[in-house]
């Protein structure tokens, strides 16, 4: 028998980037006991997928776009007001959404697939913390989504260029198509390729890095009221761009660019970083809010290498090569001197 309840709020933690990692492993326990709840967990995520920039009064329209999509279009939808995905502050927030939807889902025989698409559409891709996607353009490039990173892409490119948009970290491995160059845009700039494969790091409050593993990328910065034009800075194989917007500055170095990729594959690594960057590595990862205690340890310069360890693991590691104290509960991770 269905739980419902428990159902929901899984669903609903999940979807906001906030569950645990007990929580999201049952909620994949109840995925796999129950096609019927695959069903509807795969519905939920299309239409948060396609909806994170949609505004209030867009929410409806876009959840009757995504029934449209699994051959539901038909049927009646339930008239609930909606909070836009962007806006949410909590897992409370998708609880409503969720409580709205459901109504429609119970109401269908059947899950399809609709092969035919607006192909002047814009999709919208958003992932929480401790979540992670990879997404397969029209053009057959792919595209690594870390955690708490949005992009957004069009389901078919237009005829002279192709062009997606980046807030967080992404890896791509870009098709080749000299006649049509791929250009990512970025709040602090651009990057553009022909093809080729290459790791861009841009989180809010963060500088810009971008790190090439095969091919050519151009970095054009977008300098910040200086009025200066900006400059076209090429990176190759195993180098490595960083630009701080506020200080206009842009130092390129080398790099290993399978390092850079390594959350690809499930591993972090941290090549001489203060315990304070590794802290946000560590919040997007696991989905753990991070606080010091003490200001000190946030300093500590710590080198690790890991592969598919959970959190208890590594900061068991890193606290041997540097004296400091941490507790992990279910939603923090707490670090003292």
């Amino acid at each position: 028998m269905i739980n419902e309840e428990l159902f929901t709020t899984l669903s609903a933690r999940k979807l906001s980037g906030e569950a645990t990692v007990a929580e999201q492993q049952e909620l994949e326990a109840m995925l796999q006991q129950d096609p019927v709840l695959q069903k509807r967990y795969a519905i939920l995520q299309q239409y948060f997928t396609e909806t994170p920039y949609h505004a209030s009064a867009d929410t409806e329209q876009a959840l009757k776009r995504t029934m449209a999509r699994i051959n539901l279009s038909d049927m009646p939808v339930k008239r609930t007001h909606f909070m836009p995905v962007w806006k949410w502050a909590s897992a409370a927030a998708v609880l409503l959404l969720i409580a709205g939807f459901a109504f429609t889902f119970h109401h269908s025989a059947s899950v399809k697939q609709v092969a035919v698409v607006d192909t002047t559409e814009w999709l919208h891709r958003q992932n929480g913390k401790a979540t992670k996607a990879t997404i397969e353009l029209a053009d057959g490039s792919k595209i690594w989504l870390n955690a708490d990173s949005k992009l957004s892409y069009p389901e078919i490119f237009s005829k002279g260029i192709r062009e997606v948009y980046l807030e967080g970290e992404a890896f791509f491995d870009v098709a080749s198509n000299p006649g049509k160059p791929f250009i990512i845009h970025l709040a602090k700039g651009d990057v553009q390729v022909l093809g080729t494969s290459f790791n861009i790091r841009a989180y809010e409050n963060e500088p810009v890095q971008t790190s090439v593993r095969t091919g050519k990328v151009a970095f054009i910065p977008a300098y910040q009221g200086s009025g200066k034009k900006p400059d076209t800075i090429y990176i190759t194989p195993d180098e490595k761009v960083t630009y701080e917007q506020v200080a206009n500055s842009i130092k390129k170095e080398e790099t290993s660019s399978e390092d850079d990729k390594a959350w690809t594959e499930g591993r972090l690594v941290f090549r001489d970083m203060t315990l304070e960057d590794i802290s946000y590595e560590l919040e997007r990862t696991f989905g753990k809010k991070v606080s010091f205690t003490e200001d000190a340890p946030r300093h500590f310069r710590l080198t690790g290498n890991f592969q598919n360890n959970n959190l208890q693991d590594i900061m068991y590691y890193l606290s041997r090569s540097k004296a400091f104290h941490y507790d992990i509960t279910d939603s923090t991770l707490i670090i003292s001197q």
